[in-house]
């Protein structure tokens, strides 16, 4: 934290800089040495008290709501900048790029009065506050403000935007609000915003071909690397349909919290808890997945580990680690695909852990894993990481399709994965009592 009191000739100085200040294209270019492209400059000078913008990766959202951040309080006097996002690590992403253009392109003993890690104030009485908003939004509350930034607006649950963040700008006639987001889903304020002109937003969408500095090829080697589906919602900013998507994405991030994963352990660490284990094997085509879950309370799990293997790995490369985290976590049960290329690696796995239970994922069997982890997520019972983006997008990918023998089709589409998922859903399927098919004995619980 750092503190210092105003100086007449410093706060002559600033004003005039400020004063002088009128264009924050120019702001950028003469002061933060950043060169805005076109559609940058758009949006930097756009003056619409209500701005949304869609993005796919590596279009400098980041940037560019920095300097207008930056800019507004700079340029004008007493006025408070809130950004806002689901967590406070994503709004620190934000925050931390208007620090580093104070540092590296400001005078900041000449303009700042006050920094701390989540707040700044200038000697002009303006000030920026980077907030998370939590699931109910009770960090915001009593807060007024002059702009606020949404960062990852589609992640920040609809009542808090509604009932919390705009209310914070009610009193002030002139505030501004800007939306900025991947697209996640539509059922959302940030799509409608998007999508409805009556609402009064100027609206942007920025495919990441928009950015001269990424290549054709490189765009087409991610389609193919990810797939269609992934691609257009990641690097062409197309919203995607839930229709057949087993697991809609407003559920999935109803799940989601602000915290990390665990890493990976270290050697004679022990951990303790009540843990569980799923693996979903692979080798060629297919990556290996392990994730672990923590029973937290009596009905909640918390996501609290998760790897995927490089291709190719070796089986018993994979199975040493197994028996590594088997000696930190002390799983109290687990479960594994034992279909197909997990018969081996299971016979194995089974003399450190008695309690690993195989699965052979027939379309029944599946039925009833993924239907267990959906009444999970629907009871409220599963914890995710918010920023895990590729399970997020594996567990929203899964498709799921009704069948002429009343059983569901699922399948993933095609250039996507679902390892991540599949051993999520093993980890939280060896939570479950399970004795209908014989497949999971009863788990026994640790005293």
């Amino acid at each position: 934290m750092e503190e210092q009191e105003p100086n007449d000739l410093v706060d002559g100085y600033a004003s005039l800089f400020l004063e002088s200040l009128d264009d924050s294209v120019a702001f950028a270019e003469s002061f933060l040495g950043f060169q805005p492209y076109p559609y940058q400059e758009e949006f930097l000078r756009d003056p619409s008290p209500l701005i949304v913008a869609c993005c796919g990766r590596q279009v400098g959202k980041t940037t560019l709501t920095a300097v207008k951040a930056l800019h507004f309080a700079l340029g004008t006097r007493s006025v408070r900048i809130l950004i806002v996002s689901a967590g406070l690590r994503q709004s620190m992403i934000l925050f931390d790029k208007i620090l580093e253009f104070i540092e590296l392109a400001i005078p900041a003993k000449t303009l700042l009065r006050y920094r701390s890690r989540t707040k700044v104030q200038f000697l002009n009485g303006s000030e920026i506050v980077a907030l998370p908003c939590g699931r109910d939004g009770s960090t915001l509350r009593g807060f007024t403000a002059d702009m606020v930034i949404l960062d990852e607006c589609n992640f920040i649950p609809a009542v808090v935007i509604d009932s919390v963040i705009r209310p914070t700008m009610i009193t002030r006639p002139d505030a501004r609000l800007v939306m900025l987001s991947t697209p996640w889903m539509k059922d959302h304020p940030f799509y409608e915003a998007l999508t409805k002109p009556e609402l009064g937003f100027k609206a942007y969408v920025w495919p990441t071909s928009m950015n001269p500095q990424i290549t054709k090829e490189r765009l087409e080697l991610e389609r193919r690397t990810i797939g269609e589906q992934d691609f257009n919602r990641e690097y062409n900013a197309i919203f995607q349909d839930d229709q057949f998507a087993y697991f809609p994405s407003t559920l999935v991030l109803t799940c989601t919290d602000d915290y990390q994963l665990n890493p990976d352990p270290m050697s004679d660490e022990r951990l303790h808890g009540e843990f569980f284990v799923g693996i979903d094997f692979g080798k060629h085509a297919d990556h290996t997945a392990i994730a672990i879950v923590e029973r937290v309370s009596e009905k909640d799990i918390r996501l609290v580990y998760l790897k995927q293997f490089e291709l190719n790995t070796p089986y018993a490369v994979i199975i040493a680690f197994v028996k590594r985290l088997n000696e930190t976590y002390q799983f109290t049960s687990g479960s594994l695909d034992q279909t197909g290329v997990g018969e081996g690696p299971y016979e194995a796995i089974r003399p450190f852990m008695p309690s690993m239970k195989g699965v052979t994922l027939t379309a029944p069997v599946k039925e009833d894993i993924l239907g267990k982890l959906r009444l999970q997520m629907e009871a409220s019972k599963l914890t995710l990481p918010r920023d895990h983006t590729p399970l997020l997008t594996q567990i929203t990918s899964q498709q799921a399709e009704p069948m002429t023998s009343g059983r569901l089709k699922f399948y993933h589409p095609t250039g996507t994965k679902d390892d991540q998922l599949w051993a999520l859903a093993l980890a939280t399927y060896a939570t479950t009592e399970q004795g209908s098919a014989g497949i999971l004995m009863p788990v026994k619980r640790r005293l």
